[in-house]
């Protein structure tokens, strides 16, 4: 059998790959010298693993059984029905089998020694929300590490559109040291790239019952993947995932495996696993990871800190141009494809910075923008309030950047987003958000409303004495213009007694300390 051959064939086994290509690269022909690369290679591979093992845990949900009996799941979609003596009830017994099951990394907290848990929110969705950890008619998550001790866990925050949650870990209960647990750093990263081997930890078909992380490889096949058919469905466009920014493994990630680690080989974390089946409902021979780059690792922060996540926008409506065509506008550029602002919102950034209809936009921040799908997903990435250079051809014009300060992404089910610190404290009872915040209250093609929106005006304070109802748009605050939650807390922070809050829509509201006064009627 040739060389050629045999590296071919090897090539489609992934535990063996890189040993038959390290031994007829470096050491062909010498039986002895054949066997120190891949010598090697174990080595380095056994200690990236004991430096990572310490880092990964496995999650258990667990869910409140019937009285008929208890339920244990096999994985997240065949749940079977079964006695209640069949399995252990207790979650740190070694044969306890969960409803539903994952992996997390430990990381760090807002503070250098705290600890927390990265990982989907898939896996723990329906837990406890932090501080509470439990309650009778709740489920619970159950977090076990490598050395087999385990603890109680709570959602700090959580983001359906990332598929991200950040878990706390109720150490005090548990009598865990936080300085026992290892995080990992996720603050610098090498760039990650087509044909890169790498590391995959995780919890399969919950198998880690000692928390033991269960360890596999396999070789970058592509960056920024969309695996699942586009839909013009609304919500679906606005998870990441659908977006296209998934690496692409040719290792098979298991159910279970969701919310472990991808490293590199300098064991560097590239990345989040996730078994996309597990969310989609059918098998797949193939795994999918959430790059760990600067846009996710701005996520992440902000879900350690408590916080909703906040993804920014144009303001236009984009469909694709096609290869052919974009040929055919004879744009003289050598790229093959674009987006078109097929429609506008008025007085949005986009808008404000003279984009117009029929514009086609070439790239964002440098990164090439080949479809509408490209376009949602690196604008969506940055945070509002953030400045991007939108690089635009218009006929007539060619082409030409133009700085966007984006809005906020309107958020669809907000019902969904787990939030345990605002941003911004509540003033006198009212929480404020973007005037695109809430999809409920920002309709495809509203204008851009210069004024903040109203979206909770908590029972028994000012705000509520006054009427103040949410979807209410305020413009000015005593007649500072605001149209950014942070511009409204500023204008806030200080203010004593009766304040004049002037409606986007026409008229004012008094809001007092205790006793409020009602005047609405035509702006002034």
């Amino acid at each position: 059998m040739s060389c050629q051959r045999l590296i071919g064939e090897a090539l489609t086994r992934p535990a063996a790959r890189l040993l038959v290509l390290m031994t007829f690269v470096m050491g062909s022909g010498a039986g002895v010298r054949a066997q120190d690369p891949a010598t090697a290679l174990e080595s380095t591979l056994v200690k990236l693993i004991e430096q990572a093992e310490p880092s990964v845990v496995s999650i258990a949900k667990i869910t409140p059984p019937p009285q008929e009996g208890r339920i244990i799941g096999l994985h997240p979609l065949m749940d079977q029905r079964l006695p209640q003596d069949t399995a252990p009830a207790d979650p740190e017994h070694p044969d306890f089998q969960p409803n539903s099951y994952g992996a997390g990394i430990v990381i760090a907290g807002t503070r250098p020694t705290d600890r927390v848990i990265l990982t989907n929110y898939h896996v723990v969705e329906g837990g406890p929300i932090f501080p509470a950890l439990t309650a009778d008619d709740q489920s619970s998550l159950f977090v076990r590490f490598g050395d087999r001790r385990s603890c109680a866990a709570s959602i700090v925050a959580a983001d359906p559109r990332s598929d991200l949650a950040i878990l706390h870990l109720d150490l005090d209960a548990s009598r865990i040291d936080a300085a026992d647990l290892k995080p990992l750093d996720f603050s610098t990263t090498t760039a990650i790239r087509k044909g890169q081997f790498v590391l995959m930890l995780g919890n399969p078909y919950a198998i880690a019952h000692d928390g033991s992380a269960s360890v596999s490889w396999g070789m970058v096949s592509n960056l920024a993947r969309r695996p699942l058919p586009w839909t013009n469905d609304r919500t679906s466009k606005s998870m990441m995932y659908r977006l296209g920014n998934l690496i692409q493994i040719d290792g098979r990630l298991n159910l279970g495996t969701s919310g472990g680690p991808l490293l590199n080989l300098k064991g560097e974390l590239v990345g989040l696993t996730t078994s996309l089946a597990a969310i989609e409902g059918y098998e797949k021979s193939t795994g999918f990871a959430i790059p760990m780059d600067d846009l996710t690792r701005r996520i992440v922060k902000d879900l350690i800190a408590g916080h909703e996540i906040e993804y920014g926008v144009l303001g236009v409506q984009p469909v694709t141009v096609t290869a052919g065509q974009f040929r055919g506008l004879e744009t003289g550029l050598k790229q093959a494809s674009a987006a078109r602002v097929n429609d506008l919102t008025l007085d949005s950034p986009a808008h404000r910075k003279g984009i117009t209809l029929g514009d086609i936009i070439l790239s964002v921040n440098d990164t090439p923008i080949y479809s509408e799908v490209d376009l949602m997903r690196i604008v969506g990435l940055h945070a509002p309030e953030s400045t991007v250079d939108v690089a635009v051809w218009r006929n007539g014009r060619g082409r030409f950047v133009v700085p966007v300060t984006l809005g906020k992404w309107p958020v669809l089910n907000d019902e969904g987003i787990i939030e345990t610190t605002p941003r911004y404290a509540s003033w006198r009872g009212i929480s404020v958000d973007y005037p695109t915040g809430r999809d409920k209250y920002h309709r495809a093609g509203d204008r851009f409303r210069r004024a903040v929106v109203v979206t909770k005006v908590a029972a028994d304070t000012p705000g509520q004495a006054a009427e103040l109802q949410a979807g209410v748009f305020v413009s000015e605050v005593n007649r500072i213009p605001v149209q950014t939650p942070g511009e409204f807390a500023e204008a806030t922070k200080s203010l004593r007694g009766p304040v004049e809050l002037r409606l986007y829509e026409g008229g004012k509201i008094i809001i007092g300390d205790e006793t409020p006064a009602t005047e609405r009627g035509g702006a002034k």
